[in-house]
């Protein structure tokens, strides 16, 4: 069946089997405009008290798991730290934005977007980045309607990336009463994706998904809904640049918000890169967690921009035999390889292999009896004074389906097997205070970190 993160952002779809972001350069839009939302009461909430895990998922030696943050939040799907790591900005799914105590579990109300976004499926609020140079800015990325009516099933929505202040909501792209639109979504998956800085702390990365159906090969002839004002090919090719959205690409955005701001596709042909993260050091280079259909999970390195990725040509390290049917990908040619791919009937490391774990029995399955997703990465930033020379600075990805966080070190490869036997389900990993890795439960709505004695 066809592969997406779709149906698992909601609780009553998680026994349901797992279904389903060249070059261009675009025009700078016109500055947002700010929206200030009507004054409030200051809303907290407190959580529960910080606790060990109980039961340990199973770490290497010396590891411990700890929840931050639970009883509070309500699907959480990211999390951005202030510069100086005493706080926690943290993204409900529903469109809430909450400003979290590192130092006691008390959270306070910092935005509330709900009646933006569409939180339908995988669609929602699912992009967060604090500014590096001014923690009173935060940035997010949400599903929106483009028009009135219920937002369910297959529904035209599209993407909008905001600045968030103590004053309102700035919409950059598109901005405010912009004429087009930025991104087109028809399905209810492979919407909008994660947000993240570069070196300089000022540009800003986005990711979209194709937006197309995850139930079916969908080459542009199920629905005319985005209007491309094109022939055919559309649906998942609109990945390879044939329409006028960003979908299924990632985007530089230069000086967001600003009279400066511009914007260009770094990396396309990707089918769904829900989360992806910068490597630490002076590059710019994207290591991307790209969810697959039916038979690959990817993570594909951005280095260059311009980088094709071969969706839906493509699928994983093979051509993609559905979509290579429908004679659309003749054109399609220049695509790199991914980074690391791990089949569904596989399992990712040698010690899953070995241990019949991370998707193993015990209703005697495969690695694929419960679906795989690749539905979080990120890297730990070296500044770790406990962390074992092989975790710090090093890049670790998560299976919210197969309930296991996986490591390697780039140039490196070679998975290792971080955690696994989790509660839950990792949907964002970030390095917070004392360079631990921290993580974002959508299934048991957590925080949780990673610590070493």
């Amino acid at each position: 069946m066809p592969r997406s993160i779709a149906r698992w952002l909601i609780p009553s779809h998680l026994i349901a089997a797992l279904a389903a972001l060249l070059m261009l350069p675009f025009l700078s839009p016109t500055v947002g405009v700010r929206v200030a939302h009507a004054a409030a009461p200051v809303q907290t909430v407190t959580c529960q008290a910080a606790s060990t895990t109980r039961p340990q998922p199973v770490l290497p030696k010396g590891f411990t798991e700890h929840i931050l943050f639970k009883g509070c939040l309500n699907q959480p799907t990211a999390i951005s730290f202030n510069s100086d790591k005493s706080r926690v900005f943290v993204a409900e799914k529903g469109g809430r934005v909450w400003n979290c105590e590192l130092a006691s579990p008390v959270c306070t109300l910092f935005a509330d977007l709900s009646s933006e976004v569409c939180n339908q499926d995988d669609r929602g609020l699912l992009g967060l980045a604090v500014d590096p140079l001014n923690d009173a800015n935060v940035y997010v990325l949400y599903t929106t309607p483009r028009a009135a009516g219920a937002c369910s099933g297959y529904f035209l929505t599209a993407g909008q990336l905001s600045l968030l202040t103590a004053a309102g909501e700035t919409k950059i792209l598109p901005a405010a009463g912009a004429s087009s639109q930025t991104w087109c979504f028809y399905s209810q998956s492979h919407s909008v994706g994660a947000l993240v800085f570069g070196r300089d702390n000022k540009t800003l990365f986005v990711s979209a998904g194709d937006g197309s159906s995850f139930e079916q090969v969908d080459y542009g002839q199920l629905d005319t809904a985005c209007g491309d004002g094109t022939n055919l090919p559309q649906g998942s090719f609109r990945s390879q640049g044939v329409s006028p959205y960003s979908d299924g690409a990632i985007l530089r955005i230069t000086n967001p918000g600003t009279g400066t701001q511009s914007v260009a596709i770094i990396a396309n042909g990707l089918r769904n890169p829900f989360r992806f993260a910068r490597a630490p050091g002076s590059t710019d280079d994207l290591y991307i967690g790209n969810v697959g259909w039916n038979t690959w999970e990817s993570i594909d390195h951005a280095s260059i921009a311009g980088q094709n990725f071969g969706w839906p040509c493509y699928e994983g390290p093979n051509t993609q035999p559905d979509y290579q049917a429908t004679n659309y990908c003749g054109s399609v040619g220049g695509v790199t390889a991914p980074f690391f791919a791990y089949g569904h009937q596989n399992y990712v490391s040698d010690e899953d292999r070995k241990g019949k774990t991370c998707g193993g029995r015990p209703t005697g399955g495969g690695p694929d009896q419960n679906g795989s997703v690749i539905s979080a990465i990120g890297f730990t930033d070296g500044t770790s004074q406990t962390y074992p020379a092989p975790y710090d600075k090093a890049l670790y990805f998560g299976d919210l389906l197969r309930k296991c966080i996986w490591t390697m070190q780039p140039p490196d490869n070679t998975p290792r097997t971080f955690a696994k036997a989790l509660q839950g389900g990792p949907v964002d990993l970030k390095t917070g205070p004392g360079g631990d890795l921290f993580y974002v439960d959508l299934i048991t709505s957590t925080v949780r970190r990673i610590s070493h004695k």
